[in-house]
C-alpha cells in the first residue's frame, strides 16, 4: 500500500472536553486516519479515551513510543497556555500537527510554534474549524461574487460556557482560561478568523470594552470590540462566557447590495439582495448534519490532505498568529481603555 493510500497514523494529545466531543469522534469517523495512541497527563482522561477507542494511553508525548507506534501526526487539544510546549514537542518528535485554537495565549509563544514548524518543515494547522462550515463558505462566495457589495459591516457574536456554580470542574477550567486573558482571547479566536477569512483585509484600529460580571471571575467574561479594516470594512464583535444562559450569537454581513445572515442553530445561511427592478431575491444554503460534526470532519480532511501533499494549510500558524494579534489588540484596548492602532 502506498503512503497516500493508507490511513495517516495519528496521536491524540489531550483528552479533555474538546477532544472527547470533537477531535476523537472525527478521527474515529474518518477513513483516512488511524488513531494509534492517546496522551493526557490526567490518568482518568487518557484511560477513558483509550478504553473507548481501543488504543494505548501515554502520560506524555515522547519520541520513542511515538516512533514505535508509527505515528505521523498529532492532534493537540489542550489549554492554550500549555499548547505551545506540546505542539513544539510534537514537531520535534517528527510529527505534523493539528493544534486546537488559540495556538497560545501570547504572541511570543505562538511565534515559537510558528518558527519551530518552519524550521522542521512540518505541517502545522490551527483548529479554526468553524471556517470550514458550508454556511461560512457560502458567505465567502457571496462576498467574492460581489452580491453583498462593499464596504461591509460584520456583526459577530459568540456566547458559550454557561455558568453553574455547582459544576466545580467546569468553573475551574473556565477560570483557568480567564486567568490568562479575557473571554475574547479564547472564544473570539473564531470570530477573528471568520473576519480574516471573509474580509481578506487587515485590521487598522480596535476599540473594546468589557466586564467581569462577578468579582470572583479571573478575567473579563464579556467583551465587545469594534474593529476597522484597511478596505473600509467594519466589524463589531461580542463574546460572552459565564452567564446563566447563552444567548444566540449574531452572524450578520451587511453591505450596500445585500445582507447575509448565518443561523447556526438552524444551520442555514440566507442572502437577501435587491434586483435592478426593485424586487427582493433570496438565496439559501442549508445542511442537515450537526455543525460541529461537519466542521471537525472537514477540518480533519483538510489536514490530512495538507500532510499528504505537503501543502500549507488554509488555517496555518500564520493564520493563528493573525488571530492572536487581533486578540492581543482587543485585550490591550479593553484594559488600557484606548484605541489600539496598527
Amino acid at each position: 500500500m502506498t503512503d497516500s493510500a493508507r490511513p495517516l497514523r495519528v496521536v491524540q494529545v489531550g483528552c479533555g472536553d474538546i477532544a472527547t466531543t470533537g477531535h476523537l469522534p472525527a478521527l474515529d469517523r474518518s477513513p483516512d486516519v488511524e488513531l494509534v495512541a492517546v496522551v493526557d497527563v490526567a490518568a482518568p482522561h487518557r484511560e477513558a479515551a483509550a478504553a473507548t477507542y481501543g488504543v494505548p494511553a501515554w502520560p506524555s508525548l515522547e519520541p520513542a513510543p511515538a516512533a514505535a507506534a508509527g505515528a505521523e501526526a498529532a492532534v493537540v487539544a489542550v489549554p492554550p497556555h500549555v499548547a505551545p510546549s506540546l505542539t513544539v514537542a510534537a514537531i520535534e518528535a517528527g510529527l505534523d500537527v493539528l493544534c486546537e485554537k488559540p495556538m497560545a495565549v501570547d504572541l511570543a509563544s505562538a511565534q515559537r510554534v510558528h518558527d519551530a514548524g518552519r524550521r522542521a518543515g512540518r505541517i502545522v494547522q490551527i483548529g479554526f474549524k468553524n471556517r470550514f462550515s458550508p454556511l461560512v463558505r457560502a458567505a465567502r462566495r457571496w462576498l467574492d461574487d460581489g452580491l453583498i457589495g462593499s464596504p461591509v459591516v460584520y456583526t459577530l457574536g459568540g456566547f458559550d460556557e454557561r455558568y453553574d456554580a455547582a459544576d466545580s470542574v467546569h468553573v475551574g477550567r473556565i477560570q483557568e482560561f480567564l486567568a490568562h486573558g479575557p473571554s475574547y482571547l479564547h472564544e473570539g479566536a473564531h470570530l477573528a478568523d471568520y473576519l480574516a477569512y471573509l474580509t481578506g483585509a487587515a485590521p487598522v484600529s480596535v476599540r473594546a470594552a468589557g466586564v467581569r460580571s462577578q468579582p470572583s471571575f479571573h478575567g473579563e467574561n464579556f467583551v465587545s470590540a469594534l474593529v476597522d479594516y484597511d478596505n473600509g470594512d467594519v466589524a463589531r464583535m461580542e463574546v460572552g462566557w459565564f452567564f446563566p444562559t447563552s444567548p444566540a450569537g449574531e452572524f450578520r454581513i451587511l453591505g450596500p447590495r445585500g445582507v447575509a445572515l448565518i443561523d447556526r442553530p438552524e444551520q442555514v445561511a440566507t442572502l437577501t439582495t435587491r434586483t435592478e427592478d426593485g424586487t427582493l431575491r433570496t438565496e439559501e444554503v442549508r445542511f442537515e448534519r450537526p455543525w460541529n460534526d461537519e466542521c471537525f470532519d472537514r477540518q480533519l480532511a483538510h489536514f490530512v490532505s495538507c500532510v499528504r501533499t505537503r501543502t500549507e494549510p488554509e488555517t496555518s500558524t500564520a493564520a493563528g498568529l493573525a488571530s492572536l494579534r487581533l486578540g492581543a489588540a482587543v485585550t490591550e484596548a479593553l484594559r488600557e481603555r484606548a484605541v489600539v492602532r496598527w
